[in-house]
């Protein structure tokens, strides 16, 4: 997992692509997955495995241009940390990401104030998510 012990290490990997993207998920392997696809797009990535890691970090003072978290974890899941981001950090996006049905996501009123992604992704879904979240135009 990468965390980071002080926020001088939270930089973008590549000069003006903006602050990291934290990947939430208490699965490796979805971290993984998340952390390679952006990085070989330039984002700097920084994980945590729940929304308890992820919220911390943001207390502490890391600066996201975005979130991607999963839904069901540990701890503090994907809508309360989406809850909690919208008081604290409202104009934070947020990206769920669900193995569940979209649509039965939005029957239960589970929404995220940016995009809802059914795993699994392929991994241009996400990087289109991610860009059209952060403003970001597509790569030609």
């Amino acid at each position: 997992m990468k965390i980071l012990d002080d926020c001088s290490s939270a930089v973008p990997l590549r000069a003006g692509a903006g602050s990291p993207i934290l990947v939430v998920d208490d699965e490796g392997s979805v971290r993984r997955f998340a952390l390679r696809v952006l990085e070989r797009e330039g984002y700097g990535v920084v994980e945590a495995q729940d929304g308890v890691e992820a919220f911390e970090l943001i207390k502490q003072g890391f600066q996201f241009e975005a979130v991607v978290s999963d839904i069901v974890m540990p701890r503090m899941n994907g809508v309360e940390l989406v809850q909690v981001l919208a008081t604290t950090h409202p104009h934070l996006p947020v990206i769920l990401m669900s193995g569940h049905a979209t649509a039965a996501l939005a029957e239960l009123g589970i929404t995220a104030p940016c995009a809802i992604l059914p795993k699994p992704f392929p991994a241009e879904r996400l990087l289109h998510e991610v860009r059209r979240c952060t403003g970001r135009r597509e790569s030609a």
